[in-house]
């Protein structure tokens, strides 16, 4: 009898860090040619990733890869730099920071790379949003919080955001984070579907504190660990899939003002 054993050999085997970079969407045509309608934010979100790798790895040269210990995938076409009918004083810069750890190099990483992507030194809206499972293990708690908006306070003072606000407190938890903060949150966005009917207390505390409540309809865990693997698996190998996590995902809307 004859056995044939074939070994799976990983594609990025020295890779610890990657970074999927879709830029500007809306000028992206091969997804919105995929877009399937009432997509959740997270098949939206994997719809997006799949695109941009099946699109770069058409052409990647794995030789030079595999010993690469960080990866940056991006589209060139899809650049998000400003026309030039168009100034930075023209645009309001909004970003999303949705976190799924807690380390404080991680977010201000996350931040420099949207002032990079952009072109610019400001951020005029900077909304926080924290995963229930910030660090994989580790459940959510408001020291998770309080570590990255005092990231973002040194920002402010830097002159590099303008506004902060956050995503999905509930009244208890953003009236300590508003008690404890130099920089107080302006903005609470929250999760139009677990909050169709805004709370009478958070109402009443945002009107008090002068807080606009806005609402949103991301997922809670905007990329589970296993939804990123799954999508290594079918980008790269089943090997190169384990292990890997989400740390941050960012969506930044520049609109005319």
């Amino acid at each position: 009898m004859v056995y044939n054993f074939i070994m799976e050999v990983p594609r990025i085997p020295q890779a610890s860090s990657l970074i999927i970079n879709s830029g500007n969407v809306i000028n992206f045509e091969c997804l919105k040619k995929r877009k399937r309608i009432a997509q959740s934010t997270t098949e939206e979100l994997k719809d997006c990733l799949k695109t941009v790798l099946d699109s770069r790895l058409k052409t990647i040269n794995w030789d030079e890869e595999k010993f690469k210990t960080s990866l940056e995938f991006t589209v060139p076409c899809c650049n998000p730099a400003l026309s030039d009918e168009q100034t930075r004083e023209d645009l309001k810069v909004t970003v999303k920071a949705m976190m799924c750890n807690a380390d404080p190099e991680v977010i201000v990483d996350a931040i420099h790379r949207v002032l990079k992507e952009l072109d610019t030194d400001i951020i005029d809206v900077l909304l926080l949003s924290v995963s229930e499972k910030p660090n994989v293990i580790e459940t959510f708690h408001m020291d998770h919080l309080k570590t990255l908006w005092s990231v973002l306070e040194r920002m402010v003072d830097k002159g590099q955001i303008k506004t902060l606000g956050v995503c999905d407190l509930e009244k208890p938890a953003l009236e300590e984070l508003y008690n404890w903060a130099k920089v107080k949150p302006s903005i609470d966005q929250v999760n139009e579907v677990s909050c169709c009917i805004i709370p009478p207390d958070l109402n009443a505390f945002s009107k008090e504190k002068k807080i606009q409540l806005l609402t949103h309809g991301d997922a809670l865990e905007i990329l589970p660990a296993e939804d990123f693997q799954e999508l290594m698996k079918e980008s790269f190998s089943d090997l190169d899939a384990q292990g890997w996590h989400t740390s941050w995902v960012l969506r930044y809307t520049p609109h005319k003002v």
